[in-house]
């Protein structure tokens, strides 16, 4: 009875993650794995499905009860990490315009041509390897500072109009 209900916990993360991925066709291709303490070979048991297909394949670690693997086709697996690294560009283009446009431009693709370079040149002094992190709300201040020509002087404008 112990063992249903761990297949039954495995078979509900399985079909959680599944769906996460999209995958939500009934029959999986479930795998256990073990390893052979003598050879040190790990061993793939199929459950469920078959080893040769194009869709993911869920291999359970049967010696770490929390361990879930998926395999996928290499082709896939590209193309799935090139769709998170182009989204990953997406997001931060919207988060730089949504910067700039917070602190009115005169001309924004001028903002965004000195915003890009400092981004660089921060990359750069960073160690190799290690991912930037920058604050945009920051850096857009910090260029307004810098080269207020690029920006509307709201309080100037608000001044001259009351005035």
């Amino acid at each position: 009875m112990h063992e249903k209900k761990k297949n039954d916990a495995i078979t509900r993360r399985i079909d959680i993650l599944s769906e996460s991925l999209g995958y939500e066709k009934e029959d999986k291709h479930i795998f256990t794995m073990q390893r052979d303490p003598e050879t040190k070979r790990i061993l793939l048991d199929a459950q469920n499905g078959e080893w040769q297909t194009d869709e993911p394949i869920f291999i359970h670690d049967k010696e770490n009860e929390d361990k879930l693997y998926v395999a996928l086709d290499a082709h896939k697996a590209a193309a799935i990490l090139q769709a998170l690294q182009e989204s990953a560009r997406e997001n931060f283009h919207l988060k730089l315009e949504k910067a700039i446009w917070k602190h009115t431009p005169v001309d924004f693709q001028d903002v965004w041509v000195v915003a890009m370079e400092k981004i660089k040149e921060k990359a750069a002094e960073e160690s190799q390897g290690a991912s930037t992190v920058v604050n945009l709300d920051d850096l857009i201040a910090d260029i307004k500072r810098e080269h207020p020509q690029l920006f509307v002087d709201l309080s100037a404008l608000f001044s001259a109009a009351q005035q």
